[in-house]
This record gives C-alpha cells, sequence and structure tokens, in this order.
C-alpha cells in the first residue's frame, strides 16, 4: 500500500500560447499548466534538462509577457505513458521580475476569484487506487490527496478488492488493464458483493473501444478516463462519483459523458435488453430530451428545445458533448411514439439524410 505526499505548490489549469526557441527556431506550442515558479508545456521539441531559454507567453485574458526560465524535467514519450500525462517539458521561472513578477499577479488574482469561502469541515472522503504502474499510481494518489481526500492505493485489483471488503470506501479509481484481477473483474466482484453493490468506480484506460465501454457501463462503472488526462479531470470526476455514492438511494443504473457513448448507442443497448426507464440526455449547450422507455421501446419524447417530440430526439442524436442518466423503473405512460425503437431511428436518419440533401 502507497502512502501519498503533502499538497504542493498551487497550480492553474490553463491553455496558453508558448514561444520558445530549439536549435535556431521558434517553436510554438500550449501550455498545461501555470503556477507562480514556472509552467508546464506540451510539446515533442523537447530541449535538455538545464537548458536556459526565453518563454513568450500569452495568458487567457490575452495579456503577453515574456520571461528567462530553465528546463527542470522532461517527460519523454515512455515517461509520459508510464504517468498518464502529455509528452512536454516543465519550466521553472529565473527571476520573479518582469514577465514573471506579471504571471504571479495574474495567477495570484485567479487563485483568489477561485478559491471558495471556508464552510464547515467533515470527514475527507475514503478512495481506493487501484494501478499496476507505480509512477502512475503515486501520481493518482497525490492529486487525488491534495484535493482533499482520503487515498489507499494498491497495484492490483485482487488487493484493491480485499481493501474494499475490509472497509467500504466512497469510490474506487483503477486502471482498466491490470494482472491478475482487472478493471473489469474488480467490477463485477464489487457487483456481486452485497456490502459494496453500488460502490462508485472510475476505471483508466489508454484506449476504450464501444464494446469495452458498453460492457463497463453494464457491469456498473460510474465513469471513465481515458489517458492522458489532467491531475484537474481527475479530481472533478472522482469527486463527481464519490458524491453519488451518498445518492445511492436513486436507481440510476447508467450515466456518463455524451462524448464517449451517443444517445444512439444507448437507445439500441435499452431495446436490446428491453429496459425500463428514464433517460435524459443533457447537451454541452444546456438542451435536454427526456425519454420515456418501456420495455426497450420509446413511448414518450420531451425536451427544453422547440419542437415536437421527435424534434427533441433529433437533435439529441446529433449531440457530441455532455452528459446523460438512467434512472431505472417502471413506465406507465401512454405509446406517444408508435414504433420500435430501431424503426424510429432508422426513420430520424432518413429525414436527416434528406434535409441535408435538400439542402445540399
Amino acid at each position: 500500500m502507497d502512502r501519498p505526499r503533502s499538497p504542493r505548490n498551487p497550480r492553474v489549469v490553463a491553455r496558453c500560447q508558448v514561444v520558445f526557441e530549439r536549435m535556431g527556431e521558434r517553436v510554438v506550442a500550449v501550455s498545461e499548466d501555470l503556477s507562480r515558479r514556472g509552467v508546464y508545456v506540451r510539446t515533442d521539441e523537447l530541449l535538455p534538462v538545464g537548458a536556459v531559454t526565453e518563454l513568450e507567453v500569452r495568458l487567457p485574458d490575452d495579456t503577453g509577457f515574456a520571461a528567462f526560465a530553465r528546463v527542470a524535467h522532461l517527460l519523454t514519450p515512455s515517461a509520459a505513458r508510464a504517468l498518464g500525462r502529455h509528452v512536454g517539458m516543465g519550466f521553472e521561472f529565473l527571476a520573479a521580475e518582469g514577465g514573471a513578477e506579471a504571471l504571479a499577479g495574474y495567477l495570484d488574482d485567479l487563485i483568489d476569484e477561485l478559491t471558495p469561502p471556508p464552510s464547515a469541515t467533515s470527514a475527507p472522503a475514503r478512495v481506493v487506487v487501484a494501478e499496476p504502474g507505480a509512477p502512475l499510481r503515486a501520481r493518482i494518489a497525490t492529486a487525488l490527496t491534495d484535493a482533499g481526500l482520503e487515498v489507499t492505493a494498491f497495484a492490483d485489483g485482487a488487493a484493491a478488492y480485499a481493501a474494499c471488503q475490509a472497509a467500504r470506501p466512497d469510490g474506487v479509481v483503477a486502471a482498466l488493464a491490470m494482472p491478475g484481477l482487472d478493471g473489469a473483474g474488480l467490477l463485477r466482484a464489487l457487483a456481486v458483493n452485497p456490502r459494496l453493490e453500488g460502490l462508485p468506480v472510475l476505471l483508466i484506460a489508454d484506449e476504450i473501444s464501444d464494446h469495452v465501454r458498453l460492457e463497463a457501463y453494464r457491469l456498473g462503472v460510474r465513469d471513465l478516463l481515458t489517458r492522458p488526462f489532467l491531475d484537474e479531470e481527475l479530481v472533478i470526476r472522482t469527486r463527481r462519483a464519490v458524491a453519488s455514492a451518498g445518492r445511492r438511494a436513486e436507481r440510476a443504473v447508467l450515466r456518463g459523458d455524451l462524448a464517449e457513448i451517443s444517445v444512439a448507442t444507448l437507445l439500441s443497448l435499452f431495446e436490446f435488453e428491453r429496459k425500463s426507464g428514464v433517460l435524459v440526455a443533457v447537451a454541452a449547450v444546456g438542451d435536454q430530451a427526456r425519454l420515456s422507455v418501456a420495455r426497450g421501446r420509446v413511448v414518450k419524447i420531451e425536451g427544453t428545445a422547440v419542437g415536437a417530440g421527435r424534434d427533441h430526439l433529433a437533435a439529441a442524436l446529433t449531440w457530441d458533448a455532455g452528459h446523460f442518466e438512467f434512472t431505472a423503473g417502471e413506465i406507465v405512460d401512454v405509446d406517444e411514439v408508435g414504433v420500435p425503437t430501431t424503426q424510429l431511428l432508422l426513420e430520424l436518419a432518413r429525414a436527416k439524410d434528406e434535409a441535408e440533401r435538400s439542402v445540399g
């Protein structure tokens, strides 16, 4: 079992243009995060550790500044893969004057703006981590601990499952690929244990095929995270999963991102498994669609945008960003659609094609 280290210097995730010189040529890259001490730059054009160069940085508020910085560390492709991060370099600013001083002032204002007011303290949520790679395991544990969670980390699924049996945590973060008991096997083991059923699990993987994604959702995974990822993204998704543990009375059996699984795929899955319940899809822009499903068949379609029922579903089928939640339960609505789900999807696809041809 690994114990993470204490919190570090606060960083701010920011995508800023960063320009530097390499072998006499200007390289244009982007930052991953900023701190008062330095910046991490995503780039394949790596400089040697210790190299000093001038960085030209353009902040999100369009303020530009220049500062000299030293390469403090590198993440080569192999190292980045082991850590689940992007290839790049960490720069350390050499002096708190000029551009570096301007950046420090910008970050101070931004951190003050983002820091929530003090609130009553409560016991930290407990999270079990299962990741076979030591560098990535340490990174995950440190990021979650710095975010205020209580973390215990293990190198395999079997040890993580044993820890969950000994004391039920508030959530689990696990790699999909592990020797012995892998992430899918861990999900199955948790699902059949009455004391651990419903425990929210976040799975991490390099690439996730549609087949694996659907199988993970069938097994009850709460969320899926693809490498490489930012610490902040990991923290947000873990907190979201852990927060759902306090809502176990709800019968939501599926929830996730529309970027990872589409409304059409969900409806096909529900039809195949003859599920009943309510699917709510929310687009990134805020539009919503609410679909009542009875034994795999869509019987009622509602939405927040202007239009009739089928218009709401047609719009939802195009959403590639947002989130969804399916709550299982008996549906007593009268069938307002009148056709099986497969036929409904085909009719909407045909109407979309005809509309596009008429415009063209």
